[in-house]
């Protein structure tokens, strides 16, 4: 790729006329961060000097400590100073594609614009001032509260309550089987969640399902359950979909080969690599941008909008909003496993994540809060007696499935794990 940096003319480089605009570039005001008109402006006219008049693509990258919310007022200004001066962005066949990188450096912001055309690109920097984000107040604000649904000896993928026939049905997803179990209406009224005491006859086990399938397994599996227009559920496994069906009398099962890419948020597909156990950065319907690998995604309500929250492989935590993409600081704890859950405290949407590092004879489960680009802790760590292998939201959004891995006796539970404000 060729790479040339202020050429006043479409596809005409001369360095001369580069010397002369990186300087006018560094004598520029910097701007207050209160408001962005002035620094949108600038960039603006030195983008459409390098672009040129008509249509193109424009992508904006968050990659400083601008908060979120502040974006996209920068994206709706920059494309209107654009407009007035014949750059005409929001066209996705265009042969021109416009990356500004809101970044910075030691002296501040730097906002970085490239104009690509082919396998030409011609850059442009503009330092802007950048105003520290408001701390947030600290300490907990919510409990963390867990319920023992199951304990079962077989490994547990994922497991999701729904209502089948009038009657509350759980259903196991395991590696090579679907366990369905019915709510044992004779025990009323059901166990006090801060006991943790779940009677082994509050479900009884009905039927059991084997999962047909070709591929081979990996060692490290992982599973999804979701509830499924037309059935009763779908069933995700590594090369598998399988659908359950109530026909009134008893549920069926149909699997079959499939490279479909499984649900990872209300909204949102991802493509599972099952020989490396992440999700790869391809989305479905996506953002049109390239994404890294991840392990986890979350639909979170962060500065007034939805949000996809990625738990990237490297072990960092990003969010996607408003087509921009923005790095969470405070997740170097994070382990590689979370959800979201609804709540009445703070924002109303809070993020449970397992602890990072080797947990095989102990975990945490933790809540957090996605505040500007902060993930600020909302409760105590939850210690858990084991390994958490899974979590997973619930159908109804309200808690989170989490099941664990207990090395003593092998065994493996599954949690309901909902937040009450303190």
């Amino acid at each position: 790729m060729c790479v040339l940096y202020n050429s006043p003319q479409r596809m005409n480089f001369k360095p001369r006329l580069f010397v002369i605009a990186v300087a006018l570039t560094l004598l520029l005001p910097q701007a207050q961060g209160a408001s962005w008109e002035q620094p949108a402006a600038a960039l603006a006219r030195q983008i459409a000097a390098l672009a040129g008049p008509g249509p193109a693509q424009l992508v904006l990258r968050n990659q400083s400590t601008l908060n979120p919310n502040d974006l996209p007022q920068i994206r709706q200004t920059l494309e209107q100073d654009l407009r007035s001066l014949g750059v005409l962005p929001g066209s996705s066949d265009s042969t021109t594609l416009i990356r500004v990188t809101l970044a910075q450096n030691l002296h501040g912001g730097l906002w970085v614009a490239e104009v690509q055309e082919g396998t030409e690109t011609r850059v442009t920097m503009l330092p802007v001032k950048l105003d520290a984000a408001p701390a947030e107040p600290g300490g907990p604000t919510l409990t963390l509260e867990r319920t023992n649904i199951i304990t079962e000896s077989d490994p547990v993928l994922d497991a999701q309550m729904f209502s089948s026939a009038g009657e509350q049905r759980l259903i196991i997803l395991e590696p090579r089987q679907i366990v369905i179990y019915a709510r044992n209406s004779a025990i009323s009224p059901p166990p006090d969640p801060k006991t943790n005491a779940t009677p082994s006859s509050l479900w009884d086990k009905e039927q059991v399902l084997a999962i047909p399938h070709t591929a081979t397994f990996p060692r490290d599996m992982r599973g999804r359950i979701v509830a499924a227009q037309g059935y009763l559920f779908q069933a995700y496994l590594p090369g598998v979909l399988c659908r359950g069906a109530d026909n009134g009398s008893e549920i069926t099962l149909i699997c079959a080969g499939s490279d479909d890419p499984w649900p990872v948020t209300p909204m949102q597909k991802a493509f599972y690599d099952s020989a490396r156990n992440y999700f790869m950065g391809v989305l479905v319907p996506g953002f049109g941008m390239q994404l890294a690998p991840f392990y986890e995604a979350a639909e979170i309500f962060h500065g007034g909008s939805q949000g996809t929250l990625l738990d990237s492989v490297d072990g960092s935590a990003v969010l996607i909003q408003n087509s921009v993409t923005v790095a969470i600081n405070g997740t170097g704890d994070w382990g590689s496993d979370l959800a979201t859950i609804r709540s009445s405290c703070g924002s109303g949407t809070q993020v449970l994540v397992s602890g990072a590092g080797p947990a095989a004879n102990t975990d945490s489960l933790r809540a957090y809060q996605i505040s500007g680009r902060e993930a600020v802790p909302v409760s105590l760590p939850l210690q858990v007696p084991g390994e958490v292998t899974a979590i997973w939201p619930s159908n109804s959004g309200d808690n989170a499935i989490v099941v664990i891995h207990k090395p003593d006796s092998g065994e493996y539970e599954v949690w309901s794990v909902a937040a009450s404000c303190n």
